[in-house]
């Protein structure tokens, strides 16, 4: 929910607006969104809009990799957490006695899906939490949506499931409904159990590492050409497919829990799951590095074709295809988040097993033949048809976020061929993936500029795309894959992999082709594997990571820039949303309109709006938001050209963009802001795209800074940005969209806080020669060599790895957190 200081600045800003206060919605009253559900009127509602944060990517124990990681959080617990209450994180302890472990299971505790219970400190059960976590006082989120990996929902379920009910043969375990048999220690149990799969799966989850289990199940499921199940599932597949639909129906048994649907309107909970298709695919020999699988070799010398190639079906130039390339290893991410309006849903989610991205035009692509390598058109159409068009579900509403198209290398934003597939792809796009993750845990995807190197993806460079960006072109990359700063290039990570490359691409289509297959607004997240949604802040981060026992165990993992969920990785995104009441409908209608905003991590209050008729006086009235609705449209609209008699010179477009700090919490107050920039791209007549970065408000001070000692920062900013800005190059037949990016002032990274409570000092050596012939001079040291006869001893608070990784500069020891507006497009 919004923070207390957070909700007296709005509720203050409301006041002076013209629009009715607050109010109560009587069930007659015509509202601008669809009501599809059965609810109460929610009694905090304002028609012109609350923003409200939340949570639109998240892990719990029901994804295999999350539970593989002693995740032992489920979605019920996760909702509990998003709501304030306070949940448990690994390791576990068995804090049993030795009498209550003898003890058999309670009599009826039937489960078709596996609890995975535990209990607090102090308490005793099997799975003692020996950390917890909670939200500060106010901190607690608005709505969130879980979204679990739904290619292994049954094999997670039956290769980890912890029983609960005794048997003495099959049917006490009612196998018609469960799928579960009577195991040889008189324990029901899903079938496939005891496969060898699964019981490597377990053997690995016994000693908190993850190998085998989770590569075959991704070869298998996640990043094959032709996705199939293991066949512990059967010949078929129905096994799993059954026990994911127990899965199913657990996750929306508790969302509906956790839903609000009461006037109070507190919380608001999505059905959801993440579709995860992550191809092992070669790529085109040719200027535009497609993916490709047909006749992909594993050429002896990167980037450079055996000799004898043969043309590969997937490369428009009729160019060789092929494995072995710069910024090859891991992935192509290829993951979307999909999120259901109300509780009228699919009967099974539609994974990359059912409806895979397109394999290709080669002869081994099976699964979806005839369809470009990556395009999603097949899933996204089945999605339509099994939701939105299926006259059975009158009610269902759905969409899809992209995410992490920054590890797709460039796989994620293909732009479809000026074929009848192409358009319709197109179409599909634009309606069903309104909304792109801009930020979350494993980076940020708006554009990207390397300081060290000078090399820039946008043009002209952007030096602020210096910001969270990781050192693999792929998703899962092994640490000799690691892409050294002369390694980071254009050519490999291509610039489709960054959205505002992305936004461009979408206009320019739509310049010709009449329908922008990226019309993307903007929506933040963590891609979370601990079950604690919204959990962004950087200091909590530093603490508990976001991996489950893997995370940050060690500092050899959690400082190592080799390792994809180390050093590099942030404390993710959160979105927000602007609607007129906290429930499914109104901010599903923010979603779907692109009415929302991303930040990476703080929690700013962010608005925009464009039109030709802003007033100019719009941030000195106090109705800002109501003058905003009147004379234009908000973040994620469209501005169409400006009816004009013959002879007037055509009016620009301005641009109305007010940003409130995050206050923060009691004892940890907010970062103040420093500036509010516009980010415009265009196309112009011959069909080029350009851009350019504007400041609009706020300024670029050298004092403000951080003191690095206390994390305390130096410097004023401000408390609040407003301004009205109007284009000074606009050009009424040119193709465009705007973004606004908020800046805060400099503050720790997580890093930081890390390395401050190991007692780490950058400004002093590693450590103090100890033992030298003449006492009394000890001095600072950063090896023996530096002690003649004595040793160069560390403080027992850390090691040597971690002073050298703290004070390497790999990361930097401070960040400027930000948010970013969805676009506001023109169309002539």
């Amino acid at each position: 929910m919004l923070s207390t200081e957070i909700a007296v600045v709005w509720t203050l800003l409301i006041a002076l607006s013209p629009s009715a206060p607050v109010q109560a919605v009587s069930p007659d009253l015509l509202l601008p969104f669809e009501r599809t559900e059965v609810r109460e009127p929610c009694a905090n509602y304002e028609p012109t809009k609350q923003p409200f944060f939340g949570e639109t990517h998240l892990h719990t124990a029901y994804s295999f990799d999350s539970v593989a990681l002693d995740t032992r959080n489920t979605p019920a617990d996760a909702y509990r957490y998003a709501k304030g209450g306070r949940v448990g994180l690994p390791p576990w302890a068995d804090t049993r006695t030795d009498e209550q472990a003898a003890l058999p299971p309670p009599p009826d505790m039937r489960s078709y899906v596996t609890e995975h219970p535990y209990c607090m400190p102090g308490e005793h059960c099997q799975f003692m939490a020996t950390r917890t976590i909670q939200f500060p006082e106010g901190r607690a989120l608005d709505f969130a949506a879980v979204t679990d990996h739904s290619e292994q929902f049954g094999e997670s379920n039956i290769c980890t499931f912890e029983a609960t009910e005794t048997c003495s043969d099959d049917q006490d375990c009612n196998p018609g409904v469960t799928g579960q048999g009577c195991a040889s220690d008189n324990m029901c149990r899903p079938k496939g159990y005891n496969s060898p799969l699964c019981v490597i799966a377990r053997d690995e989850l016994s000693r908190l590492r993850q190998g085998t289990a989770a590569s075959v199940f991704a070869a298998l499921e996640n990043v094959s050409q032709n996705p199939t199940r293991p066949a512990f599932c059967g010949p078929d597949g129905a096994l799993c497919a059954r026990q994911a639909k127990l899965v199913w129906d657990k996750i929306r048994g508790d969302a509906e829990a956790a839903y609000d649907r009461t006037s109070s309107c507190t919380f608001t909970s999505f059905i959801a799951y993440e579709y995860t298709a992550m191809a092992a695919t070669g790529r085109c020999v040719d200027a535009n590095a497609l993916p490709c699988w047909d006749q992909a070799q594993d050429n002896s010398i990167p980037d450079v074709p055996d000799a004898g190639w043969s043309p590969s079906a997937d490369c428009p130039s009729g160019s060789p295809c092929i494995n072995n390339f710069t910024g090859n290893s891991g992935f192509d991410n290829l993951h979307r988040n999909i999120i259901f309006r109300n509780d009228d849903v699919i009967d099974q989610p539609i994974s990359n097993l059912e409806s895979p991205l397109g394999c290709g035009f080669g002869a081994d692509c099976t699964s979806t033949p005839g369809w470009a390598v990556a395009s999603p058109a097949v899933m996204l159409q089945r999605l339509n048809d099994d939701c939105i068009a299926n006259p059975a579900k009158p009610r269902c509403d759905v969409l899809t976020i992209p995410h992490n198209s920054n590890m797709s290398r460039g796989s994620m934003f293909i732009l479809p061929e000026n074929t009848p597939d192409g358009q319709a792809e197109a179409y599909l796009r634009n309606q069903l993936e309104p909304l792109v993750e801009l930020v979350q845990i494993k980076g940020q995807s708006e554009c990207r500029y390397n300081a060290n190197t000078g090399m820039a993806w946008t043009n002209p460079p952007d030096e602020l795309c210096d910001f969270e960006n990781q050192g693999w072109a792929r998703l899962a990359g092994a640490a000799d894959g690691y892409l050294t700063d002369e390694n980071q290039t254009t050519e490999s990570i291509p610039p489709r992999s960054y959205v505002r490359n992305t936004l461009a691409s979408g206009i320019a289509y739509a310049a010709k082709q009449g329908v922008n297959p990226f019309q993307l607004g903007f929506v933040g997240g963590l891609d979370n594997h601990n079950g604690t949604p919204g959990q962004s802040e950087e200091q909590q981060y530093a603490k508990s990571g976001a991996h489950g026992i893997q995370s940050f165990a060690t500092s050899s993992a959690a400082l190592s820039e080799r390792f994809y969920l180390g050093l590099e990785t942030n404390a993710g995104g959160l979105t927000v949303a602007w609607a007129e009441e906290n429930s499914r409908d109104a901010i599903f209608t923010a979603l779907k309109n692109r009415e929302t905003y991303a930040t990476s991590g703080t929690r700013p209050i962010v608005r925009v709006f464009g039109g030709f008729g802003l007033p100019s006086d719009i941030c000195e009235a106090g109705d800002f938001a109501a003058r905003g609705y009147a004379g234009g449209v908000p973040m994620g609209g469209t501005l169409q050209r400006e009816p004009r008699p013959p002879g007037r010179v055509p009016q620009a477009p301005s641009f109305a963009v007010s940003a409130i700090m995050d206050p923060g919490w009691s004892g940890h107050p907010g970062t103040p802001l420093q500036r509010a920039q516009i980010i415009k791209g265009w196309v112009d007549s011959i069909g080029q795209t350009h851009e350019r970065v504007y400041d609009v408000a706020g300024t670029t001070d050298a004092e403000d800074k951080v003191d690095l000692q206390t994390c305390k920062p130096i410097g004023a900013g401000m408390n609040n940005l407003c301004t009205l800005w109007t284009d000074p190059d606009f050009d009424p037949d040119q193709h465009a969209f705007y973004y606004v990016r908020v800046l805060e002032n400099p503050s720790c990274r997580w890093n930081h806080y890390y390395c401050n409570a190991r007692g780490v000092d950058c400004s002093k050596p590693m450590g103090v020669c100890r033992g030298q012939a003449t006492e009394g001079l000890e001095q600072g040291c950063d090896s023996d060599a530096e002690c003649g006869e004595g040793v160069c001893t560390l403080p027992d608070s850390y090691e040597e790895f971690e002073y050298s990784q703290c004070c390497s500069g790999i990361v930097p020891q401070t960040v400027q957190q930000r948010a970013w507006t969805s676009p506001i497009w023109y169309t002539p």
